[in-house]
């Protein structure tokens, strides 16, 4: 019983500890769940929920409470329903715990005022673009596989909706318009860039398109080596596409939110509406590309169109998928979101 009290007092030391500086140390904490502890893999999840800063990760927390459970915790089956971490989408691997430090922060969110879009933060890293010919089947514009750097950035954490457009656009040109918090379509890229210097008049920030580098890296959850934004396998996922359970939405656009975000809080990445990119379509795109935050801008008549949309089927979804329609192409299966640089 000593013993007991000991590890978990001591678990709670460095969860106090880490909570206290910020920038934790979780190495014992680690140690001890990976070690078949299961009172410390419920500590390290409630860490991972709780945490500030870089400790904030509730897909870790998720997996971490999973595993308890699976190891015969009865705690983290009360835990797992009231944090109701099933809403955490993505599949926990088996080696989801080798990094010994969450990746991201869960704390920097930003509504912008005047339309009422939010904004999830991205931080910077590097990440493999494109598609990996050893784990899927690749079309030409889509290699080669590729290491791209990016900066943080901060990305609409939903696809724009009606009622958006509408209060800077005055009218809402949707052909999917019975509720007005679903993504706006019918709006070519030339629209959007009107919509981009009206919004950028208010004064709360500087907004574009993201770049398809951008897109990417938010698609794949920060970066990670999967194929949808939900993991390697292609199955018929929870999300709003021609082969997916899209519950009452079968044939046209849903309410953006839905269905479940992917690990960094972003909502219909795949499926719903096809998305807008920043970039000049070219097939030879990553074979021009510059390492450090490219956008192609070079040769071609195109812009680049990503995501899949509610007539897709799931293939169509990956993130390594690319499409591109002209400038002034308006489709009720392309809609956008945006990225913004703060003024603060």
């Amino acid at each position: 019983m000593k013993r007991i009290i000991g590890s978990v007092l001591l678990v709670l030391f460095f969860i106090g500890f880490s909570l206290a500086n910020d920038q934790p140390n979780l190495t014992s904490l680690l140690s001890a769940a990976r070690n078949g502890d299961v009172e410390a893999m419920c500590e390290t999840g409630m860490a991972y929920f709780n945490g500030k800063d870089t400790l904030k990760d509730p897909f870790k927390a998720k997996c971490w409470i999973k595993k308890a459970y699976d190891n015969g915790s009865q705690r983290a089956e009360k835990i797992w329903q009231d944090l109701e971490l099933w809403k955490y989408s993505g599949k926990c691997e088996a080696s989801f715990d080798d990094e010994p430090l969450p990746r991201y922060s869960g704390k920097d969110s930003f509504t912008e005022p005047v339309t009422g879009m939010e904004f999830v933060y991205i931080p910077k890293d590097c990440f493999k673009m494109g598609c990996n010919p050893l784990e899927e089947k690749c079309s030409k514009d889509e290699t080669p596989y590729h290491s791209v750097c990016l900066d943080g950035f901060w990305m609409g954490k939903y696809e724009v909706t009606q009622k958006q457009w509408r209060h800077l656009m005055g009218k809402n040109p949707a052909r999917f318009n019975s509720d007005s918090s679903r993504p706006v379509e019918n709006v070519s890229f030339d629209d959007i860039q009107q919509f981009i210097r009206i919004l950028g008049t208010k004064g709360t920030g500087k907004f574009s398109l993201p770049t398809e580098a951008q897109w990417e890296y938010a698609c794949r959850n920060g970066g990670e080596k999967v194929i949808f934004f939900w993991g390697k396998d292609s199955y018929r996922p929870d999300a709003n596409c021609g082969t997916c359970n899209s519950e009452n939405f079968y044939g046209e656009t849903a309410p953006v939110g839905s269905f479940s975000p992917n690990e960094l809080g972003l909502y219909d990445m795949a499926g719903n509406v096809k998305e807008w990119c920043q970039d000049i379509y070219n097939k030879r795109t990553y074979s021009k590309q510059v390492k450090k935050n490219p956008v192609y801008d070079g040769n071609g008549s195109s812009r680049v169109v990503r995501g899949g949309s509610f007539a897709d089927n799931t293939s169509m979804l990956r993130c390594a998928g690319r499409d591109n329609s002209i400038p002034g192409m308006r489709t009720d299966r392309i809609g956008f979101r945006l990225v913004m640089t703060r003024d603060n």
